[in-house]
């Protein structure tokens, strides 16, 4: 319980910092269409691919578009000028290559083997196009229009938060374990709908995710929680913020959530024998 207090200070944290201005004006300019949707996908999938060629943590992903959508947001970019498929595969590296820089951690992978790592993924991304200066000069010019805000409170934070206050973590070890990883499983995907965050904060579509997965849970195991479970179930166990969300909203975006990802079995994250990771791409296949 008091590790638990503890991390209601961070929990404080990331939800100010996600009412903030900084992190909020981009958010209606996805569904304005700055991006045309094929193109953000298809850096979508490029990010998850590359993150995972290199086995960093798929957090790295949500900040990088968090950069991407927020810098396409603050510019007057047209899809019909000259050589825009460009300046956007240069922003889209450019914000990757800031996010591994900034963010890239590996629980699977050293401290030292992760640094290492790290300038890898980072000269792959620089040489891998035909002038690395472009990358380095947008690099600059991103910093700037994102106003040096460069730690986004994103949908593995609160994912990781919001899990960590439920009940079933301290009730049961798999069902706990199942918890976080659907719901981490979830906000991936949401990654690919701006239509979601466009209209949701991302502690609404953590939470969203959270409460499809606990679902999930108790359709297939009802008797997992005591009646005093159930009680503190009902209980405010997370921030007063959390309890305080419109729950027209939270419903709202469960169901968007359910129409593109259907949930896996109890034991579908404790499979050692899958060939696949534990969070999508896979996630492409979910989106189709």
């Amino acid at each position: 319980m008091d590790e638990l207090n503890d991390d209601r200070p961070m929990l404080d944290c990331l939800l100010a910092k996600e009412q903030s201005a900084q992190y909020q004006h981009h958010h209606r300019d996805l569904n304005a269409g700055r991006t045309p949707l094929r193109w953000r996908r298809k850096i979508c999938e490029w990010y998850y691919e590359f993150v995972d060629y290199f086995n960093f943590d798929r957090e790295v992903v949500g900040v990088a578009m968090n950069y991407f959508d927020r810098y396409i947001s603050s510019q007057q970019y047209c899809e019909y000028e000259h050589n825009i498929l460009a300046t956007y595969q240069t922003v889209a590296a450019t914000a990757l290559f800031l996010a591994i820089k900034l963010h890239a951690t590996s629980c699977e992978i050293s401290e030292e083997d992760i640094s290492a790592l790290r300038k890898r993924a980072l000269g792959k991304i620089l040489y891998g196009t035909t002038k690395p200066q472009d990358i380095l000069d947008m690099e600059m010019n991103m910093l700037y229009g994102l106003d040096w805000k460069v730690n986004p409170p994103t949908l593995h934070n609160f994912a990781f938060m919001f899990c960590k206050f439920h009940p079933l973590s301290g009730i049961c070890a798999e069902s706990g374990s199942y918890l976080y990883e659907a719901t981490r499983y979830q906000v991936e995907l949401a990654i690919f709908m701006p239509e979601l965050l466009a209209n949701f904060n991302s502690s609404v579509i953590a939470h969203a995710a959270l409460k499809n997965a606990e679902e999930k849970i108790y359709a297939e195991n009802p008797l997992i929680l005591t009646e005093d479970g159930k009680r503190s179930l009902e209980a405010p166990t997370l921030h007063s913020e959390v309890v305080m969300m419109d729950p027209s909203q939270v419903i709202q975006c469960q169901m968007m959530l359910k129409r593109v990802c259907q949930l896996p079995d109890l034991d579908y994250f404790s499979d050692t024998d899958r060939k696949v990771s534990n969070s999508p791409t896979n996630v492409v296949d979910f989106c189709d």
